[in-house]
């Protein structure tokens, strides 16, 4: 008897691996696929702010983003 309870139990636990490693599998495939839309729109917008003549980004000169504590005592 204990062995049927036994097998089921693994049994069980196999199928709802198998079907949340299919959920998983699929929800980072979408997000692989995001991602690579997202680099191409980031590069469609480089390539037209170089056709209009806008100044590119230079990581240092960024301003601080709005709620950023600086000290600006020093």
């Amino acid at each position: 008897m204990w062995i049927w309870v036994c097998v089921a139990i693994i049994v069980v636990s196999l199928a709802v691996h198998v079907l949340l490693g299919r959920r998983i599998w699929r929800a980072v495939r979408e997000l692989n696929a995001e991602v690579r839309s997202l680099g191409r729109v980031a590069v469609n917008l480089e390539i037209e702010l170089d056709r209009i003549g806008a100044a590119p980004a230079v990581a240092g000169a960024e301003r601080p983003r709005h709620g950023v504590q600086l000290d600006t005592r020093a």
